[in-house]
């Protein structure tokens, strides 16, 4: 295999990586709803609640935390393009990881919990990543047009990452009454990571970025 096709293969496997981010957060949700269901579990108004509900002998617990690690050990692993990203990331990527360790409390209780404090920390990380860091690659797109589309897009799933975990944490603690609604709202700021990591990953294949970057043609 010559060169450039060595390096153009390396470059798709790193893009598939980043899809498969993507496709274990769409599908996060839907694994514990359609499993749970499948194992005769009722359907829980917290994605956290799984860890702990059961079914006889039936539990969707290795799910939750198998998904969790795996989304976590990726962001970790994963390159960010500049050193601040990188930092973001691997930080939200232990902070996945502590939303596994750290179950939430059972029965619930209210307050501050270290579950609570990595699950928000996550979206914190990776929306910071996305208001601030995805830009960095923008000006490669030599389209105004285009460049300042991203831009909006990115602005807005860096804010949909802050407030659904928000309302999350409100209808739970809060307005309990809510509660049962809770699940959606988390369901939905998992979505809209995913969601970043499909729009990124379709930026930087059409920007050619990180090649750029590994050539030394480019810097941030």
């Amino acid at each position: 295999m010559k060169s450039d096709e060595l390096q153009n293969h390396i470059f798709a496997t790193y893009l598939t990586l980043r899809r498969g981010v993507a496709i274990i957060g769409i599908a996060f949700p839907f694994l514990l709803w359609a499993g749970g269901a499948f194992q005769g579990i009722s359907f829980q108004d917290s994605m956290s609640a799984y860890y702990h509900a059961t079914a006889g002998d039936h539990s969707m617990r290795n799910w939750f935390v198998g998904l969790l690690f795996a989304v976590g050990a990726l962001v970790y692993l994963y390159k960010g393009y500049s050193v601040k990203e990188n930092y973001a990331l691997n930080f939200a990527g232990l902070f996945a990881i502590g939303v596994a360790i750290f179950p939430m409390a059972w029965p619930k209780a209210p307050g501050v919990s270290l579950h609570g404090i990595c699950a928000i920390s996550f979206f914190v990380c990776i929306a910071y990543v996305c208001i601030f860091r995805a830009s960095d690659t923008l000006h490669l797109l030599k389209d105004p047009v285009r460049e300042a589309r991203f831009r909006r897009l990115y602005r807005r799933i860096g804010f949909g990452m802050i407030l659904f975990p928000v309302i999350a944490l409100l209808m739970t603690v809060v307005f309990q009454r809510f509660s049962a609604y809770a699940f959606f709202a988390e369901a939905s700021g998992i979505w809209i990571f995913a969601t970043y990591w499909l729009v990124k990953s379709r930026e930087l294949k059409t920007t050619n970025a990180e090649q750029l970057a590994l050539n030394d043609q480019i810097q941030i």
